[in-house]
């Protein structure tokens, strides 16, 4: 979920948005508009020793020192290479995301308080010192020698990340430290090569893939590490602490003071809500969301497969009132509408439903955004609609009429990268109207037919990255009829309409 929250302003702000749009134009609608809202494995991983090299998947090792003080986390790191490649690796590439923070290039309103950073040293290739050059959030390292396929090698480095004051996602406030994409991420190499694109402040513009994870952190005395492994939420880090975990998209982490937990449980899944003083009468209702969530999700397109998520309420940056992680999500406790202040229970659903769209089927969110953000948003809704008794039907149908308006005049589609939204119309096109999509297609094939669209393409992409192609393959496959002129003009705004289409 990208930096705001979303949907949870639309009682606000969209009746009125929409019609000022419809008056004078769509593009000044979108302009106040919110961003609304590989096989197979075991289905629950194992939480066992880490992982020796995989054919597969990358093995991180990280040792991380957090210094409260400082706002500093000083790190060792060794990142196992999997063997499974079809070509000859020269060099390597890791993402240092954290640099985007050290001069700030984007919008000023969003500018950090004070810069932050990712600083490396000392790499080495299976013991050999190996030649890098940094530029901004992308590290190259060249290999010593080059990697033919079916061997690995082993990466080690130092770094030191200094964590921003008013960093979009990577935070220090108050007596917590807020980590995400913390430490060098190795990029991601596909048919299309090395994923280095450059860092934007629209959408989620991070592509990652699944690895094993052991992460050991040193905290300062009475301070808890709540993060995307299967943590022990009774207690604080008794100085170091050792964290596993098999098969995950990335490792993000909160190391707090500040924070209480209400624990339970939906079936098998621990269901852990952090929460600070002043949240308690928002905790216990959004706890409760949080494990219904889980077990609705759960239940419509299939198992949860790790034993533990953790939801962490509070600001963690600026206008991040909700962001999913692997294993961990955050949001804000409530948000105003006109009836007054609200548990933010649908925030809470959304960036829980992203544990399935994003964290174990998982998309290239800055080349087809929509592909997370749109299966996420429509998941919301259908939570908020069978379980909450919200029905947003009119609301999706006002969208669409206007998303069609803004592509008439800018010629933007659902399926873009993210540099070509703009941050007015990012949450319209990557969010809502897919949403809609997928409610009409309700009213075409019916709700059962499309939630086993989405059982189906859950349970052949888990733990692999899919496309849209992908998506509209098994959409056909399970309704038994063409469905592309459908998806053409939803998500490629084409004229043909699925009626025509027999």
């Amino acid at each position: 979920m990208n930096g705001w929250m979303k949907r949870a302003l639309v009682e606000l702000r969209f009746w009125a948005c929409l019609g000022f749009c419809l008056v004078l134009a769509a593009i000044a609608l979108m302009g106040q508009l919110d961003r609304l809202r590989a096989s197979e494995v075991p289905a629950r991983l194992s939480m066992g020793k880490a992982s020796s090299p995989t054919a597969s998947r990358p093995v991180y090792r990280i040792r991380a020192d957090y210094d409260d003080k400082a706002r500093t986390v000083a790190g060792r790191m060794e990142v196992t290479l999997p063997k499974n490649r079809s070509e000859t690796w020269e060099e390597v590439y890791f993402r240092l995301y954290p640099n985007a923070f050290r001069r700030w290039q984007w919008e000023e309103h969003s500018k950090p308080k004070e810069p932050g950073y990712l600083d490396v040293t000392e790499v080495k290739v299976n013991g050999r010192k190996a030649a890098t050059h940094i530029d901004g959030t992308v590290m190259r390292v060249n290999l010593p020698k080059p990697l033919q396929p079916g061997q690995s090698a082993r990466i080690e480095m130092k770094y030191r990340l200094k964590l921003p004051r008013g960093g979009s996602r990577l935070n220090a406030f108050g007596r917590t430290a807020f980590l995400a994409q913390w430490y060098p991420m190795l990029a991601v190499k596909d048919e299309d090569g090395w994923h280095t694109e450059p860092y934007t402040t629209v959408g989620d513009p991070f592509y990652s893939q699944m690895s094993d994870f052991e992460v050991t952190f040193r905290v300062p005395e009475g301070y808890r590490v709540i993060t995307s492994a299967d943590d022990d939420p009774t207690k604080p880090a008794k100085g170091t602490v050792t964290l596993r975990q098999e098969n995950m998209r990335d490792f993000a982490a909160v190391i707090t003071k500040d924070y209480e937990v209400i624990q339970g449980a939906a079936g098998d899944v621990e269901v852990n809500l952090w929460y600070q003083k002043g949240m308690e009468k928002e905790a216990k209702k959004l706890h409760r969301a949080a494990v219904s969530g889980m077990r609705f999700f759960g239940s419509l397109f299939g198992p949860y497969p790790y034993r533990e998520v953790d939801v962490v309420l509070g600001e963690t940056g600026y206008g991040i009132a909700g962001m999913e992680y692997p294993g961990l999500v955050t949001s804000i406790p409530k948000y105003p509408t006109r009836k007054g202040e609200r548990p933010a229970v649908n925030v809470v659903v959304h960036e829980l439903a992203h544990q399935w769209w994003y964290g174990v089927v998982g998309n290239n969110q800055v080349k087809e955004p929509w592909l997370d953000e749109g299966l996420t948003t429509f998941s919301e809704m259908l939570y908020m609609h069978d379980k909450m008794g919200e029905d947003q039907r009119e609301f999706l149908a006002r969208a669409a009429e206007v998303s069609d308006e803004i592509h008439k005049r800018q010629g933007v589609t659902s399926v873009e990268p993210l540099y070509r939204y703009s941050d007015s119309i990012y949450g319209l096109m990557v969010y809502t109207r897919p949403a809609a999509m997928l409610w009409r297609l309700m009213d075409e094939i019916g709700k059962e037919k499309v939630l086993e669209i989405l059982r189906t393409y859950y349970d052949r992409y888990k733990f692999q990255v899919a496309t849209t192609r992908d998506f509209i393959r098994v959409a056909n496959e399970v309704a038994g009829r063409d469905l592309t002129p459908f998806f053409d003009r939803w998500l490629f705004f084409k004229e043909k309409d699925i009626r025509k289409a027999g």
